[in-house]
């Protein structure tokens, strides 16, 4: 069997904990960051120069802070006016990369002005910094900036025009010594040197970028850059999903419903499909089993739960309109008549590190498959092919459910353990072909479970149970809005509702990428339990378990099955992207620090070496 990458897709946990480096605090925060850095700069070296308390602390208003938020009001309120990620918040955040080297450079040259008896030094340091900032200015905005080509190098030039204009026109009144008519000229000059290095420097970069990267992306990686900050930084998935569409390929989405109806109408139904729910945060399917959960019981009434199907990053749909598309079909194929109305006991086999537990409705064999407490992840398709095709050698249509329920570390699925789960299978399907049947009662119940967040590894869809009683056994079907789960967490939560008088059951993840790419951890987020209180968890398990139980009554079943053609993104396609965006920025830092050094070098011998 084919063995998947770790972790699904390789390499965007990198991509992602990049990207969310663009984003920064309220504008109050950044503001007062800003102020706070070129104050305190201020106030470390030019007492040390032998200047006053008010030119102290007039300097870096006259020379940084009020230019500065004059040039970036301007580019976001003119040159850059419309752009979707660089407003005036995100252009302070800028700025404050931009000067943060002031800190340091002030003071030294505070100091080095006091043992070469030269109180103007400090102000070196002032040009050094404004000019060292330049290529950083050119890269951020030519990179982000969707705006037309001569509007970001005039966006990038602005504030430090403003800065050096301002310096130069009121330095000498404020009574800063440095001011003088020597000095900015020297300053000025390494400006306009450094200002022409960086434009030339940087459209270089972004040219090599361009050129190294559209033939392997199949698109401008810069506009898939944007794309990727617009949907990231302004929740507006469209234009990216729009790009990666043309990249995608057509892919077959089936699903599998069992639904179960009681005397007083739908109780609820499980549904399984090979759709994967990436690739990650709201980006095309990463939300769908929480959609297709609140649709169905909006519809039909009952608990839906939408357990991972045996699938992976190949099946992640593009678009949100495909992805309305699926529910509809859900929708349209939702088992209209029941006709089941005996069911066997819960059984279950172990091989190995792998477990299966199995439950025939009729002639439809429910399967829930996992390697808990070893680490798993996605499973490979063909371990549903080969499973379904053993069932109908016996006379059954199998349901299978990938639980995705037991995560500590990247990992992915071996051979190995896919050829046992499939025996394991197997052995369970040869129970259920002799098993006894009989009524049965359902009950079912749900917990939006509101006291944890996305970030905390719980999606929109929360929590879904279905009980089974079958003779004197209840098994509880529980399924979690999340991204796999911590390893350790299902034998609590099953161990826990033994007290409740539930014999058997299995606990599930929906695997929704709704909670990836929020936090800054090794898988990218939190697996179910790995961020939460557990005990909370299990109480409001418990609980949901108990009002389902509670609703028992008997019950009959219904069975459909749908499949619908879709635009998706496979994992090759996927991977490729991500891991061009990780090769493509390692190749522009090393461009940049060159371009740096070279800045600096140059500035360095204008002020210096004249």
């Amino acid at each position: 069997m084919k063995q998947e990458a770790a972790g699904g897709v390789g390499g965007t946990v990198g991509a992602f904990n990049f990207i969310r480096r663009v984003g920064f605090p309220s504008t109050p925060e950044v503001l007062s960051v800003f102020l706070t850095i070129t104050v305190l700069a201020s106030v470390l070296a030019l007492p040390l120069a032998g200047i006053s308390l008010q030119a102290t602390i007039l300097f870096p208003l006259i020379g940084v802070v009020i230019p500065t938020l004059i040039g970036e009001a301007l580019n976001s309120a003119t040159i850059l006016h419309g752009d979707k990620v660089l407003a005036f918040r995100r252009l302070v955040g800028m700025e404050i990369l931009s000067w943060f080297l002031l800190v340091a450079a002030l003071p030294l040259g505070a100091v080095a002005g006091m043992v070469f008896l030269n109180p103007a030094l400090w102000a070196d340091g002032f040009f050094t910094v404004l000019a060292f900032s330049l290529p950083l200015r050119f890269l951020t905005i030519g990179s982000i900036s969707s705006m037309h080509s001569w509007r970001k190098p005039l966006a990038s030039a602005l504030p430090p025009v403003l800065a050096i204009g301002s310096f130069s026109l009121f330095g000498s009144s404020a009574g800063l010594p440095g001011a003088s008519s020597i000095l900015v000229v020297r300053g000025i000059t390494a400006f306009v040197v450094g200002m022409i290095l960086s434009a030339v420097g940087v459209a270089g970069i972004i040219r090599n970028a361009e050129r190294s990267g559209t033939p392997e992306v199949r698109d401008s990686p810069l506009t898939l850059f944007r794309a990727f900050l617009q949907h990231w930084l302004k929740s507006d998935p469209e234009p990216l999903e729009k790009r990666l569409g043309t990249l995608g390929t057509e892919g077959t989405i089936e699903g599998s419903i069992l639904g179960f109806s009681g005397t007083k109408g739908s109780v609820g139904c499980i549904v399984v499909s090979n759709f994967h729910p990436g690739p990650y945060r709201d980006l095309g399917s990463a939300g769908l089993p929480s959609k297709l959960k609140a649709s169905i019981e909006g519809s039909k009434g009952g608990i839906a739960q939408v357990p991972h199907g045996i699938s992976n990053h190949q099946l992640n749909i593009v678009s949100q309109a495909d992805v309305q598309r699926v529910i509809d079909r859900a929708l349209e194929e939702y088992p209209a008549a029941p006709q089941i109305h005996e069911s066997s006991a819960m059984v279950r086999s172990t091989v190995a590190d792998a477990k299966v537990s199995g439950q025939v409705f009729g002639n439809v064999a429910l399967l829930t498959l996992t390697l808990s407490p070893t680490d798993m992840e996605d499973l490979p398709s063909e371990v549903a092919v080969e499973i379904e095709r053993e069932a109908q050698a016996r006379g059954l249509t199998a349901v299978v459910a990938d639980a995705h329920n037991s995560l500590s570390n990247q990992t992915s699925i071996t051979s190995e353990q896919a050829r046992k789960l499939v025996e394991a299978s197997v052995k369970v399907l040869d129970q259920l072909v002799l098993a006894r049947k009989s009524p049965f009662k359902t009950g079912s119940a749900a917990d939006p479970l509101e006291e944890f967040r996305l970030e905390d590894g719980i999606g929109p869809g929360g929590l879904s149970s279905l009980v089974v009683r079958n003779g004197n056994q209840i098994v509880a079907y529980l399924t979690i809005d999340g991204n796999n789960m911590q390893t350790g967490v299902r034998e609590a939560i099953l161990e826990d509702l033994e007290t409740v008088g539930v014999s058997d059951g299995e606990v599930m993840t929906t695997d929704t990428h709704l909670v990836t790419g929020l936090v800054r951890s090794t898988l990218g987020y939190y697996p179910v339990g790995a961020h939460l209180d557990v005990g909370l968890l299990k109480q409001k398990v418990r609980e949901t378990v108990q009002r389902a139980i509670s609703s028992m009554e008997e019950s009959t079943a219904g069975f459909s099955k749908f499949s619908i053609e879709v635009r998706v993104l496979g994992s090759e396609t996927f991977q490729t992207i991500t891991s061009f965006v990780g090769r493509i920025a390692r190749r522009i830092g090393r461009q940049f620090f060159r371009l740096e050094v070279l800045t600096l070098v140059a500035t360095l011998i204008i002020l210096f070496f004249p």
